[in-house]
């Protein structure tokens, strides 16, 4: 391993366990480093740091500093004019402003991977900064751009401006978290772009009809240059096919020559000149004519290179298929009475979609006919605000997605208002979804301010949590916050390996888990004292808010952590 890589692994660990200091900062600030995060330790980061990180760390590719609050502008915008050979830059939460983007258009070109989010004292045009200008600003070629929850723009219309006029302007554009990307897809889907005039002539940007036209055009020519490739290689291929075939004899040869001579292979091996090519499909209106009408016959050719997706709304999901056919992850808000309109879209993508997140308030019935569109192929699975009504609807939605890595769930606890069943019916277990694949798992019910302990409304639940934890021999995260059940008999259960299934009795429970967070449950100081000592590689627990767990349990506890052998912090 590198020296570089060692250091940069030092200050992960470091920056992982909060136990960096400004002096080992000091230290560990080498030119060989070529990574580096300090979103951990952001409060550590001064304009001194920062001058140090310019002077010897000139070769950084990638750099962190969400968080940063207290750096100046300037100070940041002095960083990033030294460090020219940065690729991937995250400013999130900071105090980045105008200066700092045209820092990194003119000084950083090699920039690909931006995140801006939250930086209040940006605007939606800020991000104009970021694309090529007729000044001759060369701008960024970025294949990812995050710029969430950003400063307020003046104009509405001029956050589907900026994004339109990003998304034409960076063909490399992979992933994308900005405001008004959906209005912005369907808009061009339309190609109503007069509605944007205002914007062109305030911003002094190109005419959008002439960007769109000069993207349609780039397609196309690049449709030509891969045509003539593939007749090139087709030459290529009959040349190779000749040579390799038996020899012919003289007469045999002679009449091979006659029938060349007669044109029958007079074009092999040449290529028609590409402008000749251009200009046949000009002449045939391919790719259109003037501005205006003829323009508008340019319109559903164009195809955006996006894989990633965040800032949209269920109505324009439909547009954002038609352009970007290659999308695999989306995220995006989703109101009461328009989630047909997501089934439908979300259809385009079937067979390919990882990653869905949607922020819903409706109940869980209502959304799983979309999510089990795309449930077949799905790693990542978020909802945000949507209501759990059943049993039934909750399982429902485990098993139309048998192939997840992630699945968090915010919610609200239920109206269900079960009693506890004195009986353990360990035979319906069996029956029960497991996801197999499942690393991270976070199951979260709101509660209210003055609340200090949940409801116990929905004891069922516990039946597929313990479904959840014993059958994921990869999970490594879980999130279990104001759980409406009891949680004793879940992790009793789980950890006497008692899961009812002969697959699951082979599984080594919660054999991978390394934090473990238990917020307002209801658990018992048994249970936790048994999650501390055993065998596993729990490094974080937390058990804050639970009021069955007072501070001489927690004093005995961390006791019994100390002769774990992997260390474990308690957190309460």
């Amino acid at each position: 391993m590198a020296a570089g890589e060692l250091v940069e692994d030092l200050l992960s660990l470091l920056s992982s366990r909060h136990s960096m200091t400004r002096a080992a900062l000091h230290l560990l600030l080498v030119p060989q480093v070529r990574c580096l995060s300090l979103s951990s330790c952001s409060s550590l980061v001064t304009s001194s740091i920062c001058s140090l990180i310019g002077i010897r760390c000139q070769a950084l590719q990638s750099l962190d500093l969400s968080g940063a609050q207290h750096l100046s502008a300037l100070v940041l915008s002095e960083l990033l004019g030294q460090l020219t050979r940065l690729r991937s830059i995250s400013l999130t939460g900071t105090q980045c402003d105008d200066r700092v983007l045209r820092t990194l258009g003119t000084s950083c070109p090699a920039v690909q991977h931006l995140n801006v989010s939250c930086c209040h004292q940006l605007s939606p045009t800020s991000l104009l900064h970021l694309v090529p200008r007729p000044s001759g600003h060369d701008g960024l070629s970025l294949r990812s751009l995050q710029a969430l929850d950003i400063g307020l723009e003046s104009r509405e219309s001029y956050r589907v401006g900026v994004a339109i006029f990003l998304l034409l302007s960076m063909p490399s554009l992979e992933k994308v978290a900005i405001e008004g990307l959906g209005e912005a897809c369907a808009l061009m889907e339309s190609q109503d772009f007069g509605v944007l005039d205002d914007f062109t002539l305030q911003n002094e940007v190109p005419d959008l009809w002439e960007l769109w036209s000069n993207r349609i055009q780039g397609e196309q020519s690049g449709a030509c240059e891969k045509a003539v490739e593939k007749e090139c290689l087709d030459d290529e291929r009959i040349e190779g096919w000749l040579s390799e075939s038996e020899d012919y004899d003289e007469d045999e040869i002679e009449q091979q020559n006659e029938r060349d001579n007669t044109g029958m292979w007079k074009d092999k091996g040449k290529s028609k000149p590409y402008s000749n090519s251009l200009e046949e499909l000009e002449s045939s209106g391919v790719t259109g004519g003037k501005t205006g009408e003829g323009e508008r016959a340019l319109g559903g050719s164009l195809t955006l290179s996006l894989r990633e997706a965040q800032g949209v709304s269920c109505s324009s999901v439909r547009a954002l298929g038609l352009l970007c056919p290659d999308l695999c992850s989306l995220s995006l808000h989703c109101e009461e009475g328009l989630v047909g309109h997501l089934a439908a879209g979300l259809g385009q993508w079937k067979g390919q979609f990882f990653s869905l997140s949607v922020q819903f308030t409706g109940v869980l019935p209502e959304i799983l006919p979309a999510v089990g569109v795309v449930g077949s192929s799905l790693h990542t699975l978020i909802l945000e605000g949507v209501r759990v009504d059943s049993d039934a609807s909750f399982l429902q939605l485990l098993r139309s997605c048998p192939k997840l890595k992630t699945l968090s769930i915010h919610t609200e606890p239920p109206n269900i208002n079960e009693e506890e069943e004195e009986e353990n019916n360990e035979h319906d277990i069996q029956g029960l979804p497991c996801l197999p694949q499942l690393r991270v798992l976070s199951l979260k019910f709101f509660m209210e301010q003055q609340q200090k302990k949940p409801l116990m409304t929905w004891s069922s639940l516990k039946w597929a949590t313990l479904s959840l934890l014993g059958s994921s021999p990869f999970l490594e995260k879980a999130s279990l916050v104001a759980m409406p059940c009891p949680m004793d008999a879940v992790f009793q259960k789980v950890l006497d390996g008692r899961l009812g299934s002969p697959e699951a009795s082979r599984i080594s429970p919660l054999h991978n888990l390394q934090h473990l967070n238990l917020a307002y449950c209801n658990i018992s100081t048994k249970t936790a004292s048994r999650l501390v000592i055993h065998e596993n590689c729990l490094s974080t627990l937390d058990l804050s808010g639970c009021w069955n767990v007072s501070s001489e349990n927690i004093v005995q506890l961390q006791m019994k952590a100390t002769k774990r052998r992997h260390p474990l912090t308690i957190l309460w």
